[in-house]
């Protein structure tokens, strides 16, 4: 059965996020598995869960290609790709129930049939609010101590000599840059060489972008 692969990184997912290569071998596995054919792939990297399928590039873009073909299956990691608060996940699968088109996780959950699908989809946005609201209790907290959170200096720009590396990687950041390649383009080669952000997560095109902003 042939389906459609959607993919999508957050600032939302926070450290423990699944980064595109993990998402894509999840699915994939599910897929040989159980006889899909992925035929397409859209990956929407460092784009909000905030946002709803129609206003992400990619998420138009997969939108688009299932209401053109005879295409009716979409595969995804899990459902905060979908969406992390309710109304993104339930204007796609509104779509996608109103259209015929089944949305299946990793693990094989019908995210448009099954109450499971809709808990997921609550879950994801629980999630996401405890999330901000645990970043948010933290910075009160040390901003009454007066002291800086942990954690809060831009990448590459921590002052202590542990941080040392960071700076190494802006630098090259910057040289590929001039080189010419494009955000994406770093963000890949850096993944592909095993070097991670300072939480142990891979590069994104937003995170790139961010560096080269604010290094400029």
């Amino acid at each position: 059965m042939k389906s459609y692969l959607y993919l999508r990184t957050s600032g939302d997912d926070g450290k423990e996020k699944a980064g595109l290569p993990v998402q894509r071998d999840a699915c994939a596995a599910f897929a040989e598995k159980n006889d899909y054919e992925i035929t397409a792939e859209y990956p929407d990297d460092g784009v909000t869960g905030r946002l709803p399928m129609h206003a992400r590039p990619q998420g138009k873009l997969m939108i688009s290609a299932l209401l053109a073909d005879g295409i009716k299956t979409v595969l995804c990691y899990d459902a905060k790709r979908i969406g992390r608060t309710q109304p993104a996940f339930w204007s796609f699968i509104g779509l996608c129930r109103d259209s015929g088109i089944t949305v299946l996780d990793a693990s094989g959950t019908d995210l448009c049939g099954s109450v499971l699908g809709g808990v997921n989809g609550l879950l994801a946005e629980m999630d996401r609010d405890a999330t901000v609201a645990r970043l948010q209790a933290g910075k009160v907290y040390w901003r009454g101590k007066g002291k800086r959170v942990e954690g809060r200096h831009p990448y590459g720009s921590h002052p202590m000599r542990e941080y040392d590396g960071e700076r190494a990687v802006v630098t090259r950041i910057q040289a590929l840059k001039v080189a010419g390649a494009s955000c994406y383009g770093i963000a890949k080669t850096l993944n592909a060489e095993g070097i991670k952000t300072r939480y142990g997560c891979q590069f994104t095109v937003t995170a790139i972008t961010n560096i080269l902003r604010r290094t400029a």
